[in-house]
């Protein structure tokens, strides 16, 4: 039976942990909030629409270009048509900056439009980023108290396994001063077989949860052990429906971001509206020219038929060009396409209401739903503790009959597979409240104000 020894051993410790981190809900929620993906992707695009935020971005101010050109030019006049025109070689060159200012001084109130429109994107970007934070504390919470559950049925099979362990202990000894029979010996040797099995791969389950509680927080490490210092626990409250609609409707982040993105839309019909205004844009600026010509290597015709040579030092001319222009542009007939414009925007604003009802009566059907499932594991895990309670009572009454010969092995094992069931049953019904309790939070839009601010 040494292999069984054995067996005992590495299943024991397997369970010992070398220099776990204790974690706390709080603190897997705060690690969470710093560290998962999700939420350092959403923080980004904030960024993103808060730069984008500007009244330079909206329109308001005007562009200023600089400018500068350079010319060069080689003309070799080997043959002219005119007996007048230069002849031979003729360097040209130039040089020409420039600046100039464009500015659209009036465009139908467009600038305060999209500098609006802008402000909503930035809310929007924050709405997405809250509804991202809502969906991970929700998984982070549920991927806690899994690992709870996972580490409660854990000990629950090991204390299953101890007690297999010792009846197979007892049923040698009896065995060995011949009060027992091989076929007990059997028995037991399976049972505490079976119960060494489902213990091993409850192992590999708890691992697993703490491998995917790693990934929502963002741990680069999945491998990484934490110590869950919260024990598989909830508070269990009376909650009405319509308290929680109400809540619903004016903090759950789904709907508070619809709301923004129907505001958006209200913004984008009074753009398109503003096209049919008058638009007023300025422009000004002033360019310098500077050019050089050399004649040295030109000749100029006489009117003998005889050629002189041109000058041998360079030409050069300077001139300054100052400008401003204002221009007025009014749309008066495209085919229609502003009217159709505003009219699909005005659809577009229609939708986004329809939206917000439908997202509303959605999550109205949720909450109701999820109130009802709550309700229902409230009284599922009430049985679920009276049971784990009765199995107790009835395993302790039956190990003390095993021992005195009142009950065989089979009736014995069956009620210790029945407080085995009651156990798991009652963790189980445990965590299925807990869920519930959690997706009442994330319906009625409490759970950030809850445990963010833990």
């Amino acid at each position: 039976m040494r292999y069984l020894y054995s067996i005992t051993l590495l299943i024991f410790l397997s369970m010992q942990g070398f220099g776990q981190d204790s974690l706390g809900l709080t603190e897997a929620i705060q690690l969470s909030l710093q560290q998962n993906y999700d939420i350092q992707i959403e923080n980004k695009r904030i960024d993103i629409a808060t730069n984008n935020n500007a009244w330079g971005e909206a329109g308001r101010y005007p562009s200023i270009d600089l400018g500068l050109g350079q010319n060069n030019s080689l003309t070799n006049n080997i043959k002219t048509a005119s007996p007048f025109q230069l002849q031979d070689k003729i360097l040209n060159n130039s040089i020409s900056p420039s600046i100039r200012l464009n500015w659209t001084v009036f465009n139908g109130f467009r600038v305060n439009i999209s500098k609006q429109r802008l402000d909503e994107l930035q809310a929007e970007s924050h709405g997405n980023a809250s509804v991202v934070i809502a969906n991970t504390i929700q998984g982070v919470i549920l991927g806690y108290y899994r690992c709870a559950l996972e580490r409660e049925r854990l000990e629950t099979l090991k204390r299953q396994l101890a007690l297999s362990r010792d009846k197979f202990e007892y049923v040698k000894i009896k065995a060995e001063v011949g009060s027992a029979v091989s076929s007990d010996m059997l028995l037991e040797e399976t049972n505490y077989l079976n119960d060494s099995t489902n213990f091993i791969n409850q192992q590999l389950n708890y691992r697993n949860a703490m491998r995917s509680l790693n990934v929502l927080l963002g741990e680069p490490d999945p491998q990484k052990k934490w110590d869950i210092t919260d024990d598989l626990t909830v508070d269990i409250e009376d909650y009405q429906l319509q308290d929680l609609y109400a809540k619903m409707t004016t903090k759950n982040v789904d709907v508070q971001k619809l709301y923004i993105s129907q505001s958006i839309r209200r913004y984008e019909t009074e753009m398109q509206r503003a096209n049919r205004l008058p638009i007023v844009s300025l422009g000004a600026g002033y360019s310098n020219s500077l050019s050089r010509v050399d004649l040295s290597n030109a000749s100029f015709p006489n009117a003998d038929g005889t050629s002189r040579p041109g000058p041998s030092d360079p030409l050069s001319a300077i001139t300054g060009n100052y400008f401003a222009n204002f221009t007025v542009s009014f749309t008066l007939f495209n085919g229609g396409r502003i009217n159709r414009a505003i009219q699909n925007a005005v659809v577009q604003e229609d939708i986004a209401s329809l939206s917000v009802d439908r997202m509303q009566l959605s999550l109205y059907r949720d909450l109701a739903g999820t109130l009802d499932e709550y309700n229902i594991r409230k009284q599922i895990y009430s049985i679920n503790e009276r049971k784990v309670e009765v199995a107790g009572n009835n395993l302790s009454i039956a190990d003390e009959k095993f021992r005195n010969g009142t009950i065989n092995s089979f009736d014995y094992r069956i009620v210790q597979n029945n407080h085995l069931s009651a156990a798991l049953q009652y963790l189980s019904s445990l965590y299925n409240l807990i869920d519930s309790h959690v997706g009442l939070l994330r319906l009625s839009g409490g759970i950030i104000e809850t445990y963010n601010n833990q």
